[in-house]
């Protein structure tokens, strides 16, 4: 183009003034292009069209002027040459031109592509899919459908890539993807969110009955293992669909956010299901998203607290520990229940902190408690630990401070941890827990007999105590299976030399069935309920007047 343009310059003899402008008219065309040629986005294609009109028509325009003004000046042979000249050089940069812009569509064509789409999987992202479907909303009233978005997250996958690593991950994600892709209807586009999360949007469901029926269709999908360089894995999923109600959806990605909420609610409900969204979960959502919120000042606001239930001897029925509970109480007076609040706290990490606070707090109270006099020397204090708090490197660490800082024996901690620890990252547990035994600290199974490990853990890791699930209590005195599996749990735990403690005893009916069975402690509401630091000398005053466990009051 430049070329051309000092060509042109070259031809041309006592120039005017508006050739002159018509010259630099050009130039700047010719200038701004390049710019847009350098960096182009879709923005920039119309002002792109228009400086590529001027151009070429500042190119004709110079030529025809130039034409003229040396019609009358030059021979007829020169005037044939130097016309053919120019309208040879404006036909090239015509040309030119031409290309440079159908080079520019292709460039913006593939950036967009490029910035539509999933580098590992090759599927649409979440922009495309929020376009895709803002625009099936546009049509939804034109063609009679009811747009349906599914979104699928697979269930654990975070264990997946730990346990075989990323690029496993990655290569299963790869294949998930294309199996999903191979087994839906051709009208339906498939997009990955994000991780884990994938999102199929159906622009030709009539009713939400077919979009669970595809729901339940990818469920199957993802029956069958996936074969990789690891070996087969096993996946499952949990759907949330969201069906476009005209008198309710508003956009695109309120849609999209429905069907994410009810994920979550297939995830609670247990993983590997599917759930309809409606408006009660969106209330849950909001209602959720608001404890999150709060959650994350509750502790510097000193709106969380410890209660302790004493745990007894049965046959003597002394106190020989307390096991602390957590409550939440906000600012407003509103009590948050722990199965709201732990499972948030947990998910979102705030757990780590909170954790390393309780359990400083309750080895501090039972200090202050042995110290006063108030129990044995040789109390224990038990103290709940999540998943996450377990595979955190600093953990160890952590609960070394507190018990130095409350000056305690590391004998006299009991660290509560479920069935389900040893499921997520088995041997990062197990060094955990070891560490912990190493210590001193000793280590109880919470809610024994609800999870779904194998009993080789029991070999595998450093337990020292079974905590029999209520679950398996409350029916003892009068179901004989209830008391079968209740005394097939003792006897297995005291053949491996550990402690067994039956939770939720509120019946003295129970709490005879259990010391029948040679159950050695238990804990519950018959003999005390949660105590506030403040109310347990009375407390453990009152139970210092029951005696032994035949005397043991009902609860009221």
């Amino acid at each position: 183009m430049i070329c051309s343009t000092v060509f042109v310059m070259s031809q041309i003899s006592n120039q005017s003034w508006w050739l002159m402008v018509l010259l630099t008219l050009f130039i700047c065309a010719c200038i701004a292009n390049f710019k847009r040629l350098s960096k182009p986005t879709s923005e920039t294609t119309s002002q792109t069209l228009l400086s590529v009109f001027v151009v070429v028509v500042s190119i004709w325009c110079i030529a025809w002027m130039i034409y003229i003004n040396e019609k009358n000046s030059i021979t007829e042979t020169d005037r044939t040459i130097r016309l053919i000249s120019i309208i040879s050089v404006a036909a090239f940069s015509t040309i030119r031109v031409t290309f440079e812009l159908l080079h520019l569509r292709r460039v913006v064509r593939s950036m967009r592509t490029m910035l539509q789409s999933d580098s590992l999987t090759s599927l649409p992202n979440r922009e495309f899919a929020l376009e895709h479907l803002s625009l099936s909303l546009q049509d939804v009233n034109q063609h009679d459908t009811t747009p349906t978005v599914l979104h699928i997250n697979i269930d654990r996958f975070k264990s997946i890539n730990d346990n075989h690593g990323h690029i496993a991950g990655d290569a299963l994600l790869v294949a998930i993807s294309k199996r999903i892709q191979d087994g839906i209807e051709e009208h339906c586009v498939v997009a990955r969110l994000s991780g884990d999360e994938f999102v199929l949007i159906d622009n030709h469901s009539k009713t939400a009955i077919e979009s669970v029926v595809s729901a339940d269709k990818i469920l199957a999908l993802l029956v069958l293992p996936f074969s990789l360089n690891h070996g087969d894995i096993f996946v499952s999923a949990s759907i949330g669909v969201a069906n476009y109600r005209k008198d309710f959806t508003k956009s695109a990605a309120e849609l999209l956010s429905n069907a994410e909420t009810a994920m979550y609610w297939a995830k609670e409900a247990g993983r590997n299901c599917v759930a309809v969204f409606d408006e009660s979960m969106d209330e849950h959502a909001k209602k959720r998203l608001a404890i999150e919120t709060a959650l994350y000042r509750a502790l510097e606001r000193r709106e969380l607290r410890l209660v302790h239930q004493p745990i007894i001897d049965i046959d003597l029925g002394d106190v020989t520990g307390f096991e602390a509970l957590m409550r939440w109480n906000m600012e407003d007076g509103t009590a948050v229940t722990p199965t709201e609040f732990i499972p948030i706290a947990e998910e979102t990490g705030i757990i780590m902190p909170i954790g390393a606070w309780a359990l400083l707090e309750a080895l501090i109270h039972l200090r202050g408690w042995i110290n006063e006099g108030i129990c044995s020397r040789e109390a224990t204090m038990s103290v709940n630990v999540s998943s996450r708090q377990l595979h955190d490197p600093k953990f160890v660490a952590i609960v070394n401070e507190a018990l130095i800082r409350s000056h305690m024996p590391a004998e006299q901690l009991w660290l509560e941890v479920t069935e389900s620890v040893m499921i997520t990252q088995p041997e990062q547990a197990l060094e955990t827990l070891r560490s912990l035994s190493d210590l001193g600290v000793r280590i109880a199974i919470d809610d024994f007999g609800t999870g779904y490990s194998s009993l080789s853990f029991l070999q595998r890791f450093p337990i020292h105590r079974l905590k029999i699930d209520k679950s398996f209590v409350s029916n003892i005195a009068t179901d004989q299976n209830s008391r079968t599996l209740v005394k097939t749990i003792i006897a297995m735990a005291k053949s491996l030399g550990l402690e067994v403690v039956a939770e939720g005893v509120e019946t003295t009916q129970q709490l005879h069935a259990l010391a029948d069975l040679d159950c050695s402690q238990a804990q519950g509401y018959l003999i005390s309920h949660p105590m506030s630091p403040q109310d347990m000398p009375a407390a453990l005053v009152e139970l210092d007047k029951v005696g032994k466990w035949p005397r043991l009051r009902e609860v009221k």
